[in-house]
């Protein structure tokens, strides 16, 4: 199931609450292991809470995203020490909630940095895709690099499948140069090891952000699936 986030919705479940703001979707993870690479507080910790911003029709960051959100958590009232912060140019009507039975996912999808693998250090627009997978178990830290990995390639088949273009090359694109992705652990449950597609929790993963993705192309961007 996926569906766009309107402005003051808010969706509980075990292990998370999140409200979609006018500019931002927060968060509370209670505490829970968070992996990323999140400009703020990436890496993998325990946080509060994780903010997605969207810096869409606001002034530039100025180079500087990690003091910038700092600045607009705080403004928040939330701390941002114990929170994992991101970043988009997306429009905030366009956030997605996309849930599977073993987790959730709340999505950001841009395309204007679209680019494969190989075009090197460039740089065009906004783009961003944005990808925070809530899992409703407990995982070890390397079911958690697993379980990143396999968002990784679920995101990239997503591009693949739409036959997506580098911005700047001939080339089909797999992501785009700024994308961010978290993966979120539940406090309580089983513990699982391995978070891979041919696994229960790795197929919950790959539907929930497959199933994100396509839908942004689809209805925000034009694109239709062909293979």
């Amino acid at each position: 199931m996926v569906k766009i986030l309107s402005q003051g919705e808010e969706i509980r479940a075990q292990s998370f609450e999140a409200k979609m703001n006018s500019d931002s979707l927060l968060i509370d993870i209670h505490g829970s292991r968070v992996l990323s690479n999140a400009p703020l507080n990436g890496g993998l910790r325990k946080a509060g809470s994780l903010v997605n911003y969207s810096l869409y029709g606001k002034k530039d960051c100025e180079n500087m995203p990690v003091e910038y959100l700092r600045k607009i958590i705080k403004s928040m009232n939330i701390d941002p020490s114990n929170t994992v912060g991101l970043m988009t140019g997306v429009k905030p009507d366009s956030f997605l909630f996309s849930d599977e039975e073993l987790v959730s996912s709340f999505l950001s999808v841009g395309n204007d940095n679209a680019a494969s693998p190989l075009d090197g250090l460039k740089y065009s627009g906004a783009g961003t895709i944005n990808i925070i997978v809530l899992c409703r178990v407990k995982l070890t830290d390397g079911a958690m690099v697993d379980a990143y990995k396999t968002a990784t390639e679920a995101k990239s088949y997503s591009l693949l499948s739409r036959r997506v273009k580098s911005q700047f090359s001939e080339r089909t694109a797999t992501g785009t140069i700024t994308d961010v992705t978290a993966i979120v652990q539940n406090n309580t449950g089983d513990e699982y090891r391995y978070a891979g597609t041919g696994t229960d929790l790795g197929s919950s993963i790959s539907r929930s952000i497959y199933n994100g993705i396509s839908y942004a192309l689809d209805h925000f961007y034009g694109y239709s699936e062909v293979m």
